[in-house]
């Protein structure tokens, strides 16, 4: 991913789509949820162009495309269709590209339950990265932020069995890309708050240690992540 490519702002224009055939996502280099949808195009090999737009001054057409104004969004289709919110994203690329690799459970009990696990993880961290970033001194309020990162750990380790991946399975599924964003970010809070995070997360995360180096050995995760 290549988080100095330059980005729409406010004063740009809307950028027409020249090939109809060809798949849109418009993004943000350093969105955790944007990054969800990068990894389901490269795990399932959509071919696709990417629309950067800065979060910071967004170009005002980007809220005709989602009125919330966030990303990621999809644009497909020669009648140029939309879809946003980065979950409904990933499982209709899952979905509407079933000749390749099926990042879902079949089974509609396990998919409920991955959902679980996203939404629960997910929340804790990012809800600590809103909090908390725009803190000076991430130490004096560490004690609160570890306690979280701790409640993540365990989410971790009770779901994955083997120590494979979230998915259950030899290879990373979409829980696995939708939470990877996130658990990604640990490591910068961690430093950020005085620690050294190499050897943080070994001694009191060891579960997110260990997730950590298995995603980062995946293919996909290697070709997108920051």
């Amino acid at each position: 991913m290549d988080i100095n490519a330059s980005s729409y702002k406010t004063n740009d224009q809307f950028p027409p789509r020249t090939n109809t055939n060809l798949l849109r996502v418009y993004s943000n280099q350093i969105c955790p949820y944007a990054e969800r949808a990068l990894l389901v195009l490269a795990a399932k090999d959509i071919e696709h162009e990417i629309i950067n737009v800065s979060l910071t001054d967004r170009p005002g057409w980007l809220f005709d495309l989602n009125p919330l104004g966030k990303v990621p969004i999809i644009e497909f289709g020669a009648d140029n269709k939309v879809l946003y919110e980065s979950l409904i994203v990933c499982q209709y690329l899952d979905e509407a590209y079933p000749e390749t690799r099926a990042l879902q459970p079949r089974d509609p009990y396990q998919r409920g339950t991955d959902r679980q696990i996203i939404d629960a993880l997910c929340a804790d961290i990012s809800a600590l990265r809103h909090k908390y970033l725009p803190v000076d001194d991430l130490a004096a309020v560490w004690p609160e932020i570890a306690n979280r990162f701790k409640k993540v750990d365990t989410l971790l380790a009770n779901k994955r069995v083997d120590n494979r991946y979230l998915s259950g399975d030899a290879l990373p599924g979409l829980i696995d890309y939708c939470v990877w964003p996130f658990i990604e970010r640990i490591p910068t809070m961690v430093d950020l708050a005085g620690h050294n995070a190499a050897h943080y997360l070994v001694k009191e995360l060891p579960t997110v240690h260990d997730y950590s180096q298995q995603m980062l050995a995946d293919p996909t995760v290697q070709k997108v992540s920051l």
